[in-house]
Parts: C-alpha cells; sequence; structure tokens
C-alpha cells in the first residue's frame, strides 16, 4: 500500500512499498543527484501535484533544501501558491523549518503573501511561536513576540521551538517540559513536545504527548492525525480508526484522513469500508492518486475483476506511473 502524500510523519513511521524513482520521490527525500539526473534525463520539474502544489512546495513541505536549489535552478517560480493560495514558505515556517525559511527568503520569498485564509508567512511565525523564523524574515524586527504575546527570554515555549528547528531535539524536550512544568498545561507545547520525541524516535513517548494534546483540546486535527498515524503503523489499527475518524470530526474534507482511515480498515479486513472511506477520499481530492491505487489491490484480492479494471484505468489516466506498478496484476502478460 501506498501512503498519503504530503503527510509529514508518514515517512517516519511507515514504510513505501514498490515505490519507482519518481521524481517527487527524489525531493522528498532531498536527493539532489539523483533530482538533477532525472531532470537531466527529461523529467517535468514543472508537474503540480492534486492541490496545485508544485515540487518547491514539496521540498518546503520537507526542508529538503538542495532538491529545493536544484528546483530552483530549473526555473521554479519562489512565490507559486497551490489552490489554497500558500506559497512554499507558508509551508516552511508553518512546519518550522528555520534553514528551508532562510533558502527561500535568501531567493527571494515575498513574506507578505497572503493565502485563502488571510495569512502570510510572517503571520503563521508569529502565531506558531517562531520568533528564529521572524527574524530571518524581517531581521531587522527585534523585541517581538513569541506568537503567544510573549518576549520574555526565559520563556521555555520559545527556547524549545529554536532548539527543535536546530535540530536538538533532546534539548527541545527539555525545554518543553520545563515549559508545561512552569506555566501549566498547554496544548500547543504538548504537540510540539510529540514532534521533538519523534525526532529522537520516541515514538511511544511522542504519542502520549499528542494524545495530551487532545485531552486539552478536543478539536487539535493535526494532533489526532498524528496519533492515528503512529497507531497505524504500530499495527494498532482499531485505535488509528478512532483517531482518523476524530480528524474527520472536525473537518470532513479532509483528504488523507479519508485515505489513511480506509488503511486503518484494511488492516483490519473490513475491505468494504476501506473501499468506501477511499472513495470518499477521492471525492475530497479527486486526482489524488494512492486511494485508487489501494482499491485496485483490494478490488483485485476480493475477485471484483471489473472494478479493479475500472480503478485501475481512472488511475492510469491520471498517474500512469503509478498504475504501470499495477500492470502485471490488471494486465498480465
Amino acid at each position: 500500500m501506498r501512503l498519503a502524500a504530503g503527510a509529514v510523519l508518514l515517512a517516519m513511521l511507515l514504510v513505501v512499498a514498490g515505490c519507482g524513482p519518481y521524481i517527487q520521490d527524489a525531493v522528498r527525500s532531498d536527493d539532489a543527484a539523483l533530482l538533477q539526473q532525472m531532470i537531466d534525463d527529461g523529467a517535468n520539474p514543472m508537474k503540480t501535484g492534486f492541490k496545485g502544489e508544485t515540487l518547491l512546495h514539496v521540498a518546503a513541505n520537507r526542508n529538503a533544501v538542495e532538491a529545493a536549489r536544484i528546483l530552483m535552478q530549473a526555473g521554479l517560480a519562489v512565490d507559486a501558491r497551490d489552490k489554497d493560495g500558500r506559497t512554499p514558505l507558508h509551508l516552511a515556517v508553518f512546519r518550522g523549518f528555520a534553514a528551508m525559511t532562510a533558502f527561500l527568503v535568501d531567493h527571494g520569498a515575498d513574506v507578505t503573501i497572503a493565502d485563502h485564509q488571510g495569512q502570510t508567512p510572517l503571520h503563521l511565525a508569529r502565531i506558531g511561536g517562531y520568533p528564529d523564523l521572524i527574524a530571518v524574515m524581517v531581521p531587522e524586527e527585534d523585541g517581538v513576540d513569541d506568537g503567544r504575546g510573549n518576549t520574555d527570554e526565559d520563556d521555555w515555549f520559545a527556547i524549545g521551538n529554536r532548539l527543535a528547528l536546530a535540530q536538538q531535539h533532546d534539548a527541545a524536550v527539555r525545554a518543553y517540559r520545563l515549559e508545561l512544568e512552569l506555566n501549566g498545561e498547554d496544548e500547543k507545547s504538548y504537540f510540539n513536545l510529540g514532534l521533538s520525541y519523534l525526532g529522537m524516535g520516541q515514538v511511544d513517548a511522542a504519542l502520549e504527548a499528542f494524545q495530551s494534546a487532545v485531552r486539552l483540546d478536543p478539536d487539535y486535527a493535526r494532533a489526532y492525525y498524528n496519533i492515528g498515524v503512529i497507531q497505524g503503523g504500530q499495527g494498532k489499527y482499531t485505535e488509528a480508526l478512532a483517531a482518523f475518524q476524530a480528524v474527520l470530526r472536525i473537518d470532513p474534507a479532509d483528504a488523507d484522513a479519508w485515505y489513511n482511515l480506509g488503511n486503518s480498515y484494511d488492516g483490519l479486513h473490513r475491505y468494504d469500508e476501506a473501499l468506501a472511506a477511499w472513495e470518499n477520499a477521492i471525492d475530497a481530492a479527486p486526482t489524488m492518486p494512492d486511494p485508487r491505487f489501494n482499491m485496485v489491490i483490494v478490488l483485485h484480492r476480493l475477485g471484483r475483476h471489473d472494478q479493479a479494471r475500472e480503478q485501475y484505468d481512472a488511475l492510469k489516466r491520471t498517474h500512469p506511473e503509478m498504475a504501470a506498478d499495477l500492470a502485471s496484476l490488471i494486465e498480465p502478460p
């Protein structure tokens, strides 16, 4: 089964089976040599995803700075916008990626472009508690707050963010725990604590932190999503099912949540429910390829060959490179 594109934690927790050397994979893995070779061999760096994202968006979402450098040399626009109006800089700032933020700003990214929700990259840095990113985007701005109205240099939340940005996850964990101990429970501190635990490879501790975040904020969709990804990766499909259902309660149009809900049903051998969830993922994002890929496999497994062929043909029209991986299944020699 394939994993949903753009899910930030999936690459940490799950293994993609049977994945060919697609240009998106080279970008996500920040393999500059492979990416350059693929472009030299005729791969199209200007292709966009089902949400209108460019490969530079993909690189920004993965902190793939070397891949971004190749893409900029190939002529991609630094301020290209996806269907939500977001530029690559929006994604880099939202993820808290200091290196990518600096790279994009150095290459002329506009920090004042608003997405369809009216949020600029600078605003995202403020509300996300990323003072280091604000300093990168507006170097002359002194004394800015950390996104929570606090300019205190001893704010352990802000210190934790700085350490996390520097990939010093063990120190970031200590800072977030001090923030929670000294200033009380806060869902964002728990969420960032979970991300830092993941950076250290401590999956169980990360899960506990994300669960604390949703205990404090029952509508924290990102925390529920991360819980589901972790539990699915552990083979705890019933628990993962509940987490993705919680995401969909908050945002019924979340295509990635529908997709992973289907994967959870599939893990429980509840195939009809898996197929229905993948159909909902396609309804939410019609050109998203992964649900169709999985549907072909499951429908073929169930002996529903006509339906499997229908989904295969649809996948072949939109993503022929992925359909090629299924050709031996649907079109035997």
